[in-house]
């Protein structure tokens, strides 16, 4: 019988080519839902510039309160450095709303798409990126930005590590590769040249690694994975690590499946899940049909899994196996939401 209960997903088109791929995955949902008899209600706010048009600010409280009322959201591409800094969310509305909703796990898939001739043809894997500090000026102060230069020629940044968040993410990584069956989780770090920091981080598994006896940690450098990785792809199946490296690793590791602009990204934290694709905004090719949302539709599944399900986001596996609702073009990467 299928499930009566209703389900409310919030969707935010974004900017450049976000309509066209929100869109596209709109069509999906809603074929889904009458093949399955499953209940939802998409709800349409705007975020970005039409936000900023209609409201004066790239995400209005208004925005917010709907959302929390969300069992999850589908988020387009939004600008990274282009908005004005005049904003409570400092000019970066996806960011603002991992904090806000504390969406503390990134989750990354990355599998090789064939067609695209990809330089590792059999590429499978996952990089879970910790979402919430670090180094992204934008989200590691609670009140103020965490770049700023105190001089014209001195420029300093903050990295925030907390052992709140390292507790919560390290638990999250560690349901992950229980629920996914893997025996190994690598994490990726900088001890050498980051102690304090990275010692928290690396620490909050090692404190949890007791509960799990199938898994055995391995943490390796971010560099050393980042040169073996190429070349012994079959050993890393599920990687984690902090906000920055894992941005770049999950980049470099779409970089040889095929492209970032068919990559998936899910946002999880304890009350709700964002679906979002890798890629940015792609504004020289937005309106022209070239759009392709591959990156978008399998995430999309995803939060609505979670949605339905009473354990939401402790561990459930992403599944982004699926092919391309449409095969029109591969865009080109530009501005990727951070």
């Amino acid at each position: 019988m299928a499930d009566q209960r209703e389900f409310k997903i919030g969707v935010l088109a974004g900017d450049g080519i976000g309509p066209e791929i929100t869109d596209a995955t709109i069509e999906v949902l809603h074929a889904a839902s009458e093949r399955t008899g499953l209940k939802l209600r998409l709800i349409h706010r705007l975020v970005g510039w039409k936000a900023r048009e209609q409201d004066g600010v790239l995400l209005s409280e208004a925005t917010e309160e709907t959302l929390r009322a969300c069992n999850g959201w589908i988020m387009g591409p939004t600008f990274a450095g282009e908005y004005p800094k005049d904003d409570h969310t400092n000019g970066h509305p996806s960011g603002y709303l991992r904090r806000k909703f504390k969406l503390f796990a990134n989750v990354r898939p990355v599998r090789s798409w064939p067609q695209l001739n990809p330089l590792i043809p059999d590429l499978d894997v996952t990089i879970i990126r910790e979402n919430t500090e670090g180094f992204y000026p934008d989200r590691n102060l609670a009140w103020g930005y965490g770049e700023f230069k105190p001089t014209e020629d001195v420029a300093l940044s903050l990295r925030v590590i907390t052992g709140v968040a390292c507790d919560r993410f390290a638990r999250f990584s560690l349901d992950y590769a229980a629920a996914q069956g893997e025996s190994v989780l690598h994490i990726a770090h900088k001890r050498t040249a980051l102690p304090q920091t990275e010692a928290l981080f690396i620490g909050a598994f090692e404190k949890l690694s007791s509960e799990y006896p199938t898994i055995t940690l391995n943490p390796l450098r971010v560099d050393t994975f980042s040169s073996s990785f190429p070349r012994r792809h079959k050993e890393f199946r599920l990687v984690t690590t902090t906000n920055l490296f894992g941005d770049i690793l999950s980049d470099q590791a779409s970089g040889l499946a095929g492209g970032v602009g068919l990559a998936p990204s899910l946002n999880a934290g304890g009350d709700h899940a964002m679906a979002q694709a890798v890629h940015g905004t792609a504004p020289d090719i937005a309106g022209r049909g070239l759009a392709n949302p591959a990156a978008l539709i399998p995430v999309d599944r995803t939060v609505t899994e979670l949605a339905v399900s009473a354990d939401a986001c402790a561990g459930m596996p992403l599944d982004c196996a699926a092919p391309p609702a449409r095969r029109r073009g591969s865009h080109r990467r530009r501005h990727p939401h951070r």
